[in-house]
């Protein structure tokens, strides 16, 4: 949960000594200098409840290829939340389009921080018309944050943090190994990284989590819709369309119940936890009571025609760069599986082939570079997170820190950590930052959701090609 910050903080005078001292402008005319800098096609002001902070939407003109200058160009959204132009600066990525907004991230919280959040190429809005999927790669994606950033170097002189959550985190790792310089730390929330198209180090890391048969019960669960309830999960899940409008044109309805049942496990364990195991049906549940357990925790809808859309690059890059995990159901679902890979075409882009995978060589260049090469990064794991199951492993990285936080899910903070493992990460801030976090302060703070994480992302990545 969020934390409010009961004790002031105390901003050091820093300044990035590679901008320039004229590059420094008034708060009064920020929006001024952000219409002038390189590549920006608008600065517009919105409406914000955070109080201390302007709302300003832009829109940055990208490549769609940065090998080719000459090719053609995109608008990519950011958004940022300005506070002073001396403070921290914290670059988020969101992963996906941009969900953030003017939402403060907790980073952004503890350092009283200025804050962009990047939307993704090829996601939301910010998506070249023709699209060339295959300029949708870790690489291009890191160009254009570094373009953002140095652009915004130019005003904003205070440190800069990279950072995000999940897919998000993942991001911003990729974009600290190819440019290490551009911020003075990164903070990863959740990111995993996987070495193949279908990562065998999950199911072990998945079995192994079992607090007092939940575990046993939830699978249990699985097996029994898949074999004695398909009919009636498929007949509620079309009435469920028929009255909130879901479309099932990409993924037909059949695949789509087989589908979050497959995910049933991995998301219980992604959202939920330890704490909800008395949710679980028994096996007298009536069958509206099992669709409604299944609704909650794995949605038959995010396999619905705008779920596909919004989530198609993601796939895409699945398949391509990123990989994904093997998720542990063929073992003790399998015998009931009715639907393959023809029946979930429909995940990828229109009229789009699916990718050649590169066979891991992306991201393990990325785990070598984390492993060996990096410094002044923090990464933060759920203990009961699956994606724990592909965390990173620091072994030369340099003045760094990875911390879990216990029975964490994928919503895990800083501030969720153990009051040891927060002031460890608290330091760590600190010294990058010369920022000190509120006094390892904890108090609930219920304005402050969670930055969004879409079920349907895990079902996309664990999507059978069978």
């Amino acid at each position: 949960m969020w934390r409010v910050l009961l004790l002031g903080l105390v901003v050091a005078a820093c300044s990035d000594p590679s901008v320039p001292t004229d590059a420094i402008v008034e708060p009064s005319d920020i929006l001024a200098a952000l219409r002038a800098l390189p590549n920006v096609a608008d600065a517009t002001e919105q409406a914000t409840n955070d109080a201390g902070y302007h709302y300003i939407v832009l829109h940055f003109v990208q490549p769609v290829d940065h090998d080719d200058p000459s090719s053609a160009t995109f608008l990519q959204e950011v958004s940022l939340l300005h506070r002073d132009l001396a403070a921290p600066l914290i670059v988020v990525t969101d992963g996906y389009w941009d969900y953030t907004v003017d939402n403060e991230a907790e980073l952004t919280q503890l350092l009283q921080a200025n804050q962009v959040s990047i939307e993704h190429r090829f996601f939301g809005t910010s998506r070249p018309d023709p699209a060339d999927w295959t300029k949708l790669t870790i690489e291009q994606m890191a160009d254009d944050e570094h373009a953002i950033v140095q652009a915004l170097a130019q005003v904003y002189t205070g440190p800069r943090v990279a950072s995000g959550a999940s897919k998000g985190g993942m991001t911003a790792t990729f974009y600290r190994r190819f440019f290490p310089d551009d911020v003075v730390a990164t903070v990863p929330y959740v990111a995993p990284v996987m070495f193949s198209s279908d990562d065998e180090r999950f199911p072990p890391f998945i079995a192994a989590i079992d607090p007092g048969g939940c575990h046993d019960a939830i699978r249990a669960l699985a097996v029994d819709l898949l074999a004695n309830h398909r009919a009636a999960m498929e007949t509620r899940a079309m009435a469920d369309a028929a009255q909130n409008g879901f479309a099932y044109n990409r993924i037909a309805i059949g695949p789509a119940v087989e589908s979050a049942i497959e995910g049933l496990e991995w998301s219980f364990w992604q959202y939920y936890g330890v704490d909800e195991c008395s949710m679980i049906p028994t096996p007298t549940a009536t069958d509206d009571d099992l669709y409604s357990f299944l609704n909650e925790i794995s949605p038959v809808s995010s396999s619905d025609d705008d779920q596909c859309a919004a989530f198609e690059g993601w796939v895409y890059q699945a398949f391509f760069q990123l990989g994904y995990p093997d998720d542990g159901t063929d073992a003790y679902l399998g015998p009931y599986f009715m639907y393959g890979a023809a029946d979930f075409a429909g995940e990828f882009p229109a009229g789009v082939a699916q990718p050649a995978y590169d066979g891991g060589v992306a991201m393990d260049d990325i785990d070598g570079f984390v492993e060996e090469d990096a410094e002044r990064m923090l990464f933060v794991y759920g203990q009961w997170d699956p994606w724990s199951g592909g965390a990173y492993t620091l072994r030369g990285t340099r003045d760094s820190l990875e911390v879990q936080v216990a029975t964490g899910d994928h919503g895990s903070i800083l501030s969720d950590l153990a009051l040891t493992d927060e002031m460890a990460a608290f330091g760590k801030l600190q010294a990058w930052t010369g920022v000190s976090p509120p006094g390892f302060m904890r108090a609930a703070l219920p304005h402050r959701p969670r930055a969004l994480r879409p079920p349907t992302v895990a079902r996309a990545l664990r999507a059978r090609l069978r």
